[in-house]
């Protein structure tokens, strides 16, 4: 069974539209927050898939005011280490080989005019969203980190005025594993709470 969609008269099995729907579900309970990774950098081609999934995230407005500065050397990942000693392992965060860091150039995003709020934190939360599953989807392990100081950031990666830090999104070849479903499935939200009535 299939349709034909008139982008370039495409023939499209529903069988196969139903497994690539389907398959998103799969990729999103694949991920996990991944704190241990091998000794071995990301290969330059599943960054860039990365960065291009960010890239074309959407925005308010299409204002696009999030920029992404990747760190991939023992001198930026030691930058990025500082911002949450905490969380510091062998010179990076969780000792991972590759961290990005997701600003918002903060007077380019839409502002809602009923309350003033900024979009910024919206914005750069799709690129990381969307960043983080393409991230899943090449093999990596991934951990969205909030919990930095951002004046720390600003100051060691000397980020121009009115470029402010909302997240970091650590990757590497995981050295650990996810935990089993049932395991995950407690720790979700149930559906009834989740869906207001």
């Amino acid at each position: 069974m299939g349709l034909w969609v008139p982008f370039g008269l495409l023939w499209i099995d529903l069988l196969t539209l139903e497994g690539l729907v389907m398959g998103y579900l799969d990729l999103a309970r694949a991920r996990y927050s991944c704190r241990e990774f091998e000794d071995r950098a990301v290969e330059q081609a599943v960054v860039d898939a990365i960065v291009e999934a960010g890239r074309i995230a959407p925005s308010a407005c299409n204002n696009h005011p999030t920029r992404v500065m990747v760190l991939d050397t023992p001198e930026l990942l030691e930058k990025a280490a500082a911002c949450q000693p905490r969380f510091a392992r062998d010179g990076s965060i969780f000792g991972a080989p590759l961290v990005f860091l997701i600003c918002s150039v903060t007077d380019d995003a839409w502002v809602r005019p009923y309350d003033q709020m900024n979009s910024s934190e919206i914005d750069t939360s799709i690129v990381c969203d969307q960043m983080m599953m393409e991230a899943t989807e090449q093999g990596l392990g991934t951990c969205w980190v909030c919990h930095f100081k951002p004046e720390v950031a600003q100051e060691r990666f000397n980020l121009p005025e009115g470029v402010y830090p909302y997240h970091m999104l650590v990757c590497g070849y995981p050295a650990d594993h996810i935990a089993d479903p049932e395991h995950r499935e407690a720790r979700t939200i149930p559906l009834s709470d989740f869906l207001l009535k």
